[in-house]
């Protein structure tokens, strides 16, 4: 029966992630920007600002309450 078997996909998976971790980041060289899609050439008829500007990135990372 199907309904008796208990699997731990989160522990599999964890130990599945640590067994094979990425090597180390290089050092950035230069900070972080957003290029922009559009050519950095003047357009026909249009004063654009082209430039590149830095951005910032905020990241939040959810994990389940161990108590639920």
């Amino acid at each position: 029966m199907i309904a008796e078997v208990t699997v731990d996909l989160v522990g599999r998976i964890g130990a599945a992630v640590l067994a094979d971790l990425m090597p180390a980041r290089r050092v950035r060289t230069r900070r972080r920007v957003v290029k922009r899609a559009i050519s950095k050439y003047r357009a026909k008829g249009r004063d654009i600002d082209r430039r590149t500007y830095p951005a910032t990135l905020h990241t939040r990372i959810l994990t389940p309450d161990p108590d639920d």
